[in-house]
């Protein structure tokens, strides 16, 4: 993989960049499996046994320049500076041991049962651990096989118990020495900021569910249900550390996490004749995930930390009112009077700079979830002669998230939608009076008292503007958060310093710095949407027309996707779905949405295809 950056590209300074990268990877897999099958009269069984031995390497080598090449144009590690000069080699390998077994039994292909079981060795985890089981055993039963039922073509029930387990990459036992750079001609090597857990366990996941499947009236009427739980244990998580232990994080086996859910597909087809066909199939899922057990000493776990939201999940207390949910959103929150004998007891507290007061450090209010209530799909195909025309819809209903571009925007104060939560109090007398002041008390409930607070004023006299001379020049385009300024004395009582609510010793200031909040409750949007995902109009040639010209089928479909988007918060113009925070691992933060923004884009495309 080589990299030419030619002289000025992209503001490349000193002559350009060149870099190469060598990388090699294999993997090798040896099976051996062997077969017994058996049929009796009501009886079938079929048993197999078998092993694999998995073994992967991979490495890498970069050569690449910092901060450019000697002489412009020369793409060559030899043009590239000591004191510029990148460099980094890896390794890796990773072993795995199998054994394994299944058995398929079967009793007058009503009931059925199958159980499998494997046995891994995994050299990426500590040898008294790196032993883990896969056991699992399904039971289903065709009802409609014993009893007759009419028009019912098949009824399963069905249940299963499964294990699973899971090892981890190689390398995270020990902490190892990496490259860190040059510092002038000098190598640096570091180690992990985090700790590492040399006596890790395998992760093993156990899954009960319970389910049936109905077909009817030739298949035309289809219904298949299941209820699931899910047992996660020994999960290999990064726990944050407080700084003063001088690393970030220490890696454990995290405790027990438990996920519920429901999947249903409800499917029809409501129009069946020589001509026309018309399939619909309706598909719900719900999952939920708590937090039940963690590690002694362990109160919560931080899935990511970004400005003054959290993602943070703590065990399941009743008592301590924690839902225990994975993906809650967790913010500091504005500060407030707490005083209940203040008469400003629930206004928000200002600062020196006139920007809401947050509260402390460790003082943080669950705020949502981004996970949602549930998600629904829909599929509709209606067909008429060799014309088909397929549709596919979605619905998520339930979830929230925060937004870092709509912040960063709101506080360059370029958004619409910044501009729509702008109060405009009308005639009231003019700034700094009595009259706004006892008006925005009366609305206290929407200016002082609400989650989502917003100034008063505007950029332009129509919008409500106030006059302020912060340039030296009365300009109408002033703007104030409403609040109170004050500190609380030795008993608890909330002593006002001044009224920041309209009247006079308001401070009015520029609209181009009216966005007075951080990223929070003030940023948080609900990812409610509903979705025509894709069209498809396609035509299926004859046959008979078909196998003339020496072929089995053709067909030709136009396609398009990303026909509709609602959302329910539709001003800010995120897709829910891309609320997250990509990150350059690889990995992402689901809940915050940064810089994730893209035009919404809707492609058509064409199909054509042939089989011989």
């Amino acid at each position: 993989e080589e990299s030419k950056i030619a002289p000025g590209y992209l503001q490349e300074p000193n002559n350009g960049a060149y870099g190469i990268v060598t990388s090699n990877g294999l993997e090798t897999n040896m099976d051996i499996l062997g077969t017994y099958k058996k049929d009796w009269d009501d009886f079938s069984v079929s048993v197999s046994a078998g092993g694999n031995l998995m073994y992967a390497k991979g490495s890498s080598i970069s050569n690449s320049s910092r901060a450019g090449l000697i002489v412009p144009n020369v793409f060559t590690v030899q043009n590239i500076s000591s004191g510029s000069l990148l460099y980094n080699n890896y390794r890796s390998e990773r072993a795995i041991n199998s054994v394994y077994a299944m058995a398929n039994l079967s009793w007058k292909y009503m009931l059925f049962l199958d159980l499998t079981y494997r046995n891994d060795w995994s050299s990426t985890l500590p040898a008294e651990n790196r032993s883990y089981d896969y056991p699992s055993a399904s039971l289903s039963f065709l009802l409609n096989e014993l009893v007759k039922m009419g028009k019912v073509d098949m009824f399963k029930l069905r249940g299963g118990w499964a294990q699973v387990g899971n090892d981890t990459d190689p390398y995270r036992l020990y902490a190892t020495y990496g490259n860190a750079g040059q510092w002038g001609d000098a190598t640096r090597l570091a180690k992990s900021s985090g700790l590492l857990a040399p006596n890790l366990k395998p992760e093993i996941a156990t899954s009960v569910e319970f389910g049936a499947d109905l077909k009817m009236f030739s298949n035309r009427l289809r219904f298949e249900g299941t209820y699931y739980t899910i047992d996660n244990v020994n999960q290999i998580l990064n726990v944050p550390l407080a700084a003063s232990t001088g690393f970030s994080s220490v890696q454990i086996n995290a405790g027990l996490f438990q996920s519920k859910g429901w999947e249903i597909l409800l499917g029809g087809t409501p129009i069946s004749n020589a001509n026309w066909q018309w399939d619909i199939d309706l598909n719900f899922t719900k999952n939920e995930t708590k937090i039940i057990e963690l590690e002694e000493e362990v109160d919560f776990i931080s899935f990511w930390d970004e400005a003054r939201v959290r993602n943070i999940g703590y065990v399941k207390d009743d008592a301590l009112g924690q839902d225990g949910l994975v993906g809650n959103l967790y913010s500091r929150e504005v500060k407030r009077v707490e005083d209940e004998n203040s008469p400003y007891f629930g206004y928000p507290i200002l600062g020196s700079g006139l920007d809401a007061e947050w509260e402390g450090e460790e003082e943080y209010s669950k705020i949502g979830n981004y996970n949602p209530d549930f998600i629904l799909g829909m599929q509709s195909a209606l067909s008429f002669k060799n014309f088909s025309l397929n549709m596919t819809f979605d619905w998520r209903s339930g979830g929230q998230y925060v937004s870092q571009t709509y912040r960063y925007l709101s506080e360059s104060v370029i958004t619409q939608t910044w501009l729509n939560e702008l109060v405009n109090p009308g005639e009231l007398g003019g700034a700094a009076s009595m009259e706004l002041r006892d008006w925005v008390v009366a609305n206290a409930d929407e200016l002082l008292l609400s989650d989502r607070l917003r100034p008063v004023g505007g950029p332009t006299p129509e919008f409500g503007g106030f006059p302020e001379s912060f340039s030296g020049v009365t300009v109408y385009d002033g703007t104030f958060t409403p609040g109170v300024v004050g500190e609380y004395d030795s008993d608890g009582n909330f002593i006002l310093d001044h009224e920041n609510l309209g009247n006079p010793g308001t401070t009015f200031v520029p609209y181009v710095v009216s966005y007075p909040w951080d990223i929070g409750r003030a940023n948080m949007f609900d990812a409610d949407y509903i979705k025509i995902r894709e069209i498809a109009l396609s035509y299926q040639l004859p046959f008979a027309i078909a196998d003339k010209i020496g072929m089995q089928d053709v067909n030709f479909s136009i396609y398009s996707r990303n026909i509709m988007l609602w959302i329910k918060d539709s001003d800010l113009g995120v897709d829910p779905e891309r609320a997250f925070q990509a990150e350059s691992n690889g990995t992402f933060k689901q809940g915050v949405e940064r810089y994730n923004v893209n035009p919404w884009v809707i492609p058509i495309g064409f199909k054509l295809g042939f089989t011989f």
